[in-house]
């Protein structure tokens, strides 16, 4: 039968109305979910649910991946005048436009994506050069826009902020301070199929995670660094003297842990320089070592982090001024986060939230919660706390 008394048009319009955006709703809502963060040392970005990438700080390099208006000095006496690009506070900007990305990674002055099949691409600064490691584009060098990297190579993991990347294939390219040669190097790993490389490149501290789970790192042997119980330099990756397989290592300073396949914490080296108080012989756990005068607390083989904890992952930020402090956030597979120092000794961080993915550089500290949210903790452009980053197309 039908309907004898029709509603009026206009509540028709309405009710489509209302029925498309219903239906639109998670179509833009998704993308405007956060689902990764990498930090740099004056910039962040960030990867959305639909895989675009997103950076936030200072870009007189370009490696926010987007132009920004210039900001010029005045005229020398040579008649130069200098123009930076000026920063993107905490407000998002698009990078690489169309493209979509599975990781990204930031670092000093550059960022770098992979996309699904694992090619790389970078914007900022180029690898490799001299001016690589100046906090300015020399002679236009910089790219605001992602340009492949090793076009034709597929890598499985980067990290900018060791200057590393890792072919499918498992060898690394690395870009240092003390690995340049004609603007590129392999690292001498021991002939080993790599996962990862994470490192410092300012201590010229490296450590590796084989195929096959076994960990090694390179450098000086600083307050036991390379983890071989040995106080002698190593100019090749050494294997880490630890029975377990490691699926991931963190590096900073002279101070690396890693995450074995149980999920356990193990750390080796120091997190800082000045924690061994001379009126105490000894204490549980721990050797005594000193450098540059200054004696510290260092494990030079790896050792278990207190808890009983287990982890997916974990990321090394530096606390206080140079030479500062430390220290390791740990997640678990529940998405809670634990914060430690040198005394391997476990708390929560920011518990009041479970966490996807959380990332550390100079610039700060930021997190994303499994919600899809972004919160960062240190300093923007003005040195101020950011609190939440919201989606450029979130309403």
């Amino acid at each position: 039968m039908r309907n004898r008394f029709p509603a009026p048009a206009w509540i028709d319009r309405a009710l489509l109305v209302l029925m498309a955006m219903a239906l639109a709703a998670p179509l833009h809502g998704q993308p405007a979910r956060w689902t990764a963060v990498s930090v740099g040392d004056d910039h962040a970005c960030a990867l959305d649910a639909a895989g675009r990438a997103w950076c936030w700080g200072y870009n007189h390099s370009g490696h926010l991946g987007a132009r920004t208006p210039e900001h010029c000095g005045i005229v020398s006496e040579s008649g130069h005048r200098a123009c930076y690009p000026t920063a993107s506070e905490t407000v998002p900007l698009p990078a690489g436009g169309e493209m979509r990305f599975a990781r990204l990674a930031a670092g000093r002055y550059v960022t770098c994506g992979l996309d699904a099949q694992g090619a790389a691409f970078c914007w900022g600064q180029p690898l490799g050069p001299p001016s690589a490691y100046t906090n300015r584009c020399l002679d236009g060098a910089c790219s605001f826009a992602p340009v492949p990297l090793e076009a034709g190579s597929r890598f499985a993991a980067l990290d900018m902020g060791a200057r590393c990347a890792v072919r499918r294939e498992g060898t690394a390219l690395c870009w240092g301070h003390d690995f340049r040669t004609s603007g590129r190097a392999v690292k001498p790993w021991p002939g080993q199929a790599l996962v990862e490389v994470d490192g410092d490149p300012e201590t010229s501290s490296y450590c590796a995670v084989a195929v096959d789970g076994r960990a090694f790192c390179q450098g000086r042997p600083e307050f036991g660094f390379l983890g071989t119980g040995s106080r002698d330099s190593a100019s090749q990756g050494t294997a880490v003297d630890h029975p377990a397989r490691f699926t991931q290592v963190a590096v900073l300073g002279w101070w690396a842990c890693g995450v074995d396949v149980e999920g356990a914490a193990h750390c080796w080296g120091a997190a800082g320089y000045d924690d061994a108080t001379r009126d105490k012989p000894t204490r549980d756990g721990f050797e005594r070592c000193e450098r540059w005068g200054t004696q510290t607390w260092c494990n030079t083989r790896p050792a278990p982090v207190a808890g009983d904890l287990r982890f997916r992952s974990v990321t090394a930020m530096r606390r206080g001024s140079m030479p500062g402090f430390v220290e390791m956030v740990g997640l678990t597979a529940d998405g809670r986060a634990y914060l430690w120092d040198g005394a391997r000794a476990p708390r929560p961080w920011n518990p009041d939230r479970r966490w996807a993915s959380v990332a550390a550089g100079d610039w700060g500290q930021c997190g994303v919660t499994t919600g899809g949210e972004l919160f960062c903790w240190g300093r923007d452009p003005h040195e101020v706390v950011q609190g939440r980053i919201r989606h450029p197309d979130a309403r």
